[in-house]
């Protein structure tokens, strides 16, 4: 018989303004991140938009303005670090409006970097490497 598995969801925005991607690092771990973050089990049963734009007020303030456009660009899997439980990471292309970006004490580095010439191995790993990388291949003009 076959046993079926549960999953966390994760949302990540590639964050842009311009020819710039938002790139931040968690604090924890020191690896490269992108805003975003897991769903609660009562998000998933909302319109998941809103569980990526709760988890973008949470790590870059309350005052910034952005356009989450509504088709998901990437779907990524991978195992959540603390406890390895597997997880899908679903990644959506987002708009800088305006407003002010302030860091979360979640990550200890956030910078704009440009799509074009950006070089993510020093700063991602693993599946967020891969998933940056993809990224980056299907926008660099």
């Amino acid at each position: 018989m076959i046993q079926h598995s549960v999953f966390q969801i994760t949302q990540k925005l590639f964050l842009r303004k311009g020819s710039a991607l938002l790139v931040l690092r968690d604090r924890k771990s020191g690896l490269g991140d992108l805003p975003g973050g897991r769903m609660t089990e009562e998000e998933f049963f909302s319109d998941w938009k809103e569980s990526l734009k709760r988890e973008i007020t949470e790590e870059l303030g309350s005052s910034i303005k952005i356009k989450i456009y509504d088709d998901i660009i990437l779907v990524h899997r991978h195992r959540v670090n603390a406890d390895n439980h597997p997880c899908i990471i679903l990644g959506y292309e987002g708009e800088f409006l305006s407003g002010e970006t302030v860091m979360s004490d979640e990550h200890d580095y956030m910078e704009w970097v440009d799509i074009n010439t950006y070089n993510p191995d020093s700063l991602f790993t693993e599946y967020m490497l891969e998933a940056v990388n993809i990224y980056l291949g299907r926008n660099r003009t």
